[in-house]
């Protein structure tokens, strides 16, 4: 059966109501496994592929996030994560380790001073394979100061469907001001002149885009560093817009919707009664501090079902 996504937010509210479907991991949608518990963080399910895009602030807080981050990952019984900020590669692995089924891959850039603030991908093995791997515009610091990783990456659905696409996560220059706001829209000219030559080239006509791109959708015309891809709507889609106009927000700080999920048509037209929605981690979760212990984003997820 093909997959899209279309209508997110009002299946979204509907598909709420009554999963009652076993999870990917196993466990039965809403609740943690055997304890009947209910559990508000799961997303996840055996007739869905979950990809979210998470920035785990300069990861890890301390010697406890790793193993937090794992609970998280596991609780929302999610396919695939982007990942922005992380911040130490032993600590990645760390989590890796604590992942029962998943596995992962980093960016390779470090900074000038021997520090790094790398992306990458998680994944879970038995339904996600990955390909190709490459860290793409190395040399432009102005434009990407964190150079984004993509790769391609294959599904295996539940009745053996094989879904193909190119995944790229990125983490777009931060803060405010004329300069800072000229470079993310000079890295989102770059990158639909370099998608829009993959997709002519007829590499993988299926991509999507996941990551922290530090501005707002909503901004005017002006001002929207996102016009690119707003003026193309016959090539490009953001999921994340419709959450972005009803005022939804991923960065806590400063209530703002910073974190996005952007998708070539193509991939949208092999995909139906699809969902987006932000994960509130730190109004679910109460046994520990998020914002000060994990993050001060919240994942943004894209439920594909099958």
């Amino acid at each position: 059966m093909p997959l899209v996504i279309l209508g997110l937010i009002t299946i979204f509210a509907s598909a709420c109501s009554g999963r009652d479907v076993d999870g990917d991991g196993g466990q039965e949608d809403g609740h943690d496994a055997g304890d009947g518990i209910e559990n508000p963080l799961r997303i996840g399910s055996e007739q869905t592929f979950e990809i979210a895009t998470w920035n785990i602030r300069n990861f890890p807080t301390d010697s406890m996030t790793a193993g937090r981050v794992a609970d998280l990952v596991s609780r929302m019984d999610i396919d695939m994560l982007a990942v922005e900020e992380i911040a130490d590669v032993d600590s990645f692995n760390l989590l890796l380790d604590e992942l029962d089924g998943y596995s992962g891959v980093l960016s390779p850039d470090v900074y000038s001073s021997g520090e790094y603030q790398k992306t990458g991908f998680i994944f879970r093995t038995e339904m996600v394979h990955i390909g190709t791997q490459e860290s793409i515009f190395d040399g432009d610091s102005n434009a990407f100061p964190r150079p984004p990783l993509q790769a391609q990456f294959e599904i295996d659905g539940p009745q053996g469907e094989k879904l193909s696409f190119i995944a790229i996560v990125l983490h777009l220059k931060a803060d405010s001001g004329l300069e800072n706001e000229t470079r993310r829209r000079l890295a989102c000219e770059e990158l639909k002149t370099h998608i829009d030559d993959m997709v002519a080239g007829g590499e993988n006509t299926r991509v999507i885009v996941l990551g922290d791109f530090n501005d707002l959708l909503t901004d005017p015309v002006a001002d929207n560093v996102f016009e690119v891809f707003l003026d193309d709507e016959q090539h490009y889609r953001f999921l994340t817009r419709q959450l972005a106009d009803q005022g939804e927000y991923s960065y806590i700080p400063w209530r703002s919707f910073l974190d996005h999920i952007l998708v070539s048509t193509d991939m949208l037209s092999d995909y139906s009664n699809g969902v987006t929605e932000v994960v509130h981690l730190d109004q679910e979760i109460g046994n520990y501090n998020y914002v000060d212990k994990v993050s001060d984003h919240r994942p943004v997820a894209a439920i594909f079902p099958f």
